[in-house]
Order: C-alpha cells, then structure tokens, then sequence
C-alpha cells in the first residue's frame, strides 16, 4: 500500500467499513437464496439416486434371468454327453466348459441375490449366535477336515441375536468360504469370537472370524468388499465371483451394523469383524 492510498485509508475509515456491510449484506443475501433451494434440492438429488438404484436392481435382475436361463440345459447335457465319450482329450475339453459354465452360474446367482437383497428388507427376530455357526461349521465339517483346518468357536452359549437366520448364514457362509480358500495350502486355524458393546444407547454384538491364511494388503482392505473385486490370489479362480463379501456387506447394513477387514499383510492371516443387533446378550465368560 502506498503512503497516499494508506493516508485516504485513515482520513476514510467509514467509508471502508460501509464498504465491508455492503459485502457482508450481499454474503448473507445469497446465503438466503441457497438455503431456500437447498432442501429442494436435496430432495432431488435423493429422487434420482433412488432412481438409479432401482434402475441398477432391475438391470441385474433381468440380465441374471436372461443368463440363467440358457445356463440350465448347458449345465444339465455337459454331463450326459461326456459321458458318451470315450476320448480323454474331448472329456478334458468338456470338463473345462462345465467348469466354466458354473462358475458363471455362481456368478448369476450372486448377482441376482445382491438384486434381490437391495429390494428387500430383513424380518430380524431372536436368535442363538452359538447355534447358526455350530450350524454352519457342521456344514463345512469335511472341507476342513480335508484342508487340515482347525476350527476354535469361543462364542458363548448364550449369545443372543436379532437377525433373519439364513442372510446371517449367508454370511458365514461367504466369509468361512474365502477363509478356507486362503488356508488350502497349508491348513490353519479358524477362529470365531465376539463381545458385546452399546451404539448410540443400543446394545449389538461384534463378531469376529479370524484367518490365518495369506492375509491382505492395505490396498486389498480398502476395495475388498467392492462389487466384483478379487484379491491377486483369487483373481483367476473360478470359485471366486467377487461378490460375496459385498453381498455380507449389504446384509449386515440392513441389519444396521457395520462390517470391516483388518490384516497385517501377506501371510499373516485376515480377520472380518461386523456387528447386529444384540438381544439379551449374556457373557459366561471372558474373550480375547
């Protein structure tokens, strides 16, 4: 500032401060008039994202009918004519498109069950956590056995729940899958954990499935419960569409509760955590 201007500056302080009002009233003018759209706005915006969502459910549920159908006699006559083969070279060949052609199957059914989910809302009601994965673990008995994977559950036996007992199974389900494939080569351990907590005056319940296979980066944690995303290890295999965490995802959201991945990197195992609703939850004894 030069000593003239600073000198017109000091003789005129009023017209300064008249100045700042004047920039200060068209401020708070403009404010006004933005508030006042604000909430039209957003109501908007709402419409369409809603709009959207139903447009993306519609899409995949159409496109995983349309591929489904066609999937079925594929699926259903590979068999039968492989069987009326006698060269090893064909039988291989035949092999390979039926591996293929489940692998798609699972694809269609994961997606049309991600459709679904989003369209759906979950009919929550008492029960025994210790009771779905005694549950599930007897389902999985003999892969772990084969895969030389101990299972620890130190869940208590009165742990008490609200959930939609299948879309919690469909959880373990996802989540004990992608463990036991992280764990073939070498077997390990499977252990489910959990302790109770308060959310905003509500008592949940976290549960945790702990992993001591290849574990996960960072990058890996943060897009692991992307739609479609495969880690480096399960990229090329067809057992793995990509969609199974975001489906545990999407159900533990409707239950309003949250799920995460933690790990410490490559070879150190991967535990998920997510929480639901408790209901009279009692611990007998204490957890690590």
């Amino acid at each position: 500032m030069s000593i003239n201007n600073f000198n017109n500056y000091e003789d005129n302080p009023n017209e300064k401060t008249e100045e700042l009002r004047e920039k200060l009233k068209k401020t708070e003018e403009q404010l006004i008039k933005l508030n006042s759209t604000l909430e039209q706005r957003v109501i908007e915006r709402t419409v369409e994202v809603n709009r959207l969502l139903k447009d993306k459910i519609r899409f995949i549920d159409n496109l995983s009918h349309d591929l489904g159908t066609p999937l079925t006699p594929i699926i259903t006559l590979l068999p039968i004519i492989k069987s009326e083969i006698t060269d090893v070279e064909i039988k291989e060949m035949i092999d390979t498109c039926l591996r293929n052609a489940e692998y798609i199957k699972r694809v269609v059914n994961n997606a049309r069950e991600l459709a679904e989910l989003g369209s759906t809302d979950l009919l929550l009601k008492k029960e025994n956590l210790l009771e779905i994965i005694t549950e599930m673990n007897n389902k999985y008995e003999d892969i772990y056995r084969s895969c030389n994977i101990d299972v620890e559950n130190r869940i208590g036996s009165e742990v008490f729940i609200k959930t939609e007992r299948n879309r919690l199974m469909q959880i373990f389900d996802h989540i004990s899958s992608n463990a036991v494939n992280s764990m073939l080569d070498k077997g390990g351990k499977l252990i489910f954990e959990s302790k109770p907590f308060n959310k905003d005056g509500e008592p949940y319940v976290q549960v945790s499935i702990t992993d001591t296979g290849t574990g996960l980066t960072r990058d890996q944690i943060d897009h692991v419960f992307n739609e479609f995303y495969k880690t480096d290890d399960s990229r090329h295999k067809l057992d793995s569409t990509g969609l199974g965490l975001t489906i545990c995802k999407t159900i533990i959201e409707k239950h309003g509760g949250k799920i995460w991945a933690d790990s410490h990197g490559k070879g150190t195992g991967t535990t998920i955590y997510f929480t639901v609703p408790s209901d009279k939850v009692v611990y007998t004894r204490s957890f690590i």
